[in-house]
């Protein structure tokens, strides 16, 4: 099973989703988000299993703290690369 990052707008948005999620009874993890992926300085992202991505999705959407971009994490040997899906 692989796994996905979510970037929103806000550090406070990725609190607040995953909150959102934990009160559900899923536990997704807050993360620092990649350099490769980073666009201005240093910020936060969802982490959380492939197979859960339209639970992110929905979640997201129906609190009105939409996703900006999403990708799958393609691990390699020394790093990682990321797909984007969203």
């Amino acid at each position: 099973m692989g796994y996905c990052l979510a970037i929103y707008d806000s550090g406070n948005y990725v609190y607040n989703i995953c909150r959102r999620l934990e009160k559900m009874g899923y536990v997704f993890e807050v993360t620092g988000l990649p350099c490769k992926l980073a666009k201005e300085g240093c910020g936060y992202c969802l982490k959380f299993p492939e197979d859960s991505k339209e639970l992110v999705i929905d979640i997201s959407n129906k609190n009105k703290t939409p996703i900006r971009e999403m990708y799958k994490i393609i691990p390699l040997i020394n790093k990682n690369n990321y797909e984007k899906i969203l």
